[in-house]
């Protein structure tokens, strides 16, 4: 089975889903690569690996942003 990921920010949906769990921590990062490159301790939960039991990983980005990453299977 296909599946792909989402992720969400307080609640948004980022407008592009992604094949792997890679590439969506990878589009964080990239969109907080300023924050992360500040060696702030606030980020130090970005780099967590993926949830395999539930497909649904968290990551703390800094206060007030909370990132989730879902993986979505593809019926059909």
């Amino acid at each position: 089975m296909f599946s792909v990921y989402v992720v969400i920010e307080n609640g948004e949906l980022y407008k592009h889903v992604y094949t792997s769990f890679d590439s969506a921590a990878a589009a964080v990062k990239e969109k907080y690569a300023e924050q992360i490159s500040n060696d702030s301790p606030d980020c130090s939960e970005i780099d967590v690996p993926e949830d395999i039991l539930t497909g649904n990983t968290y990551l703390y980005l800094e206060k007030g942003i909370h990132i989730y990453i879902y993986k979505l299977p593809i019926a059909g």
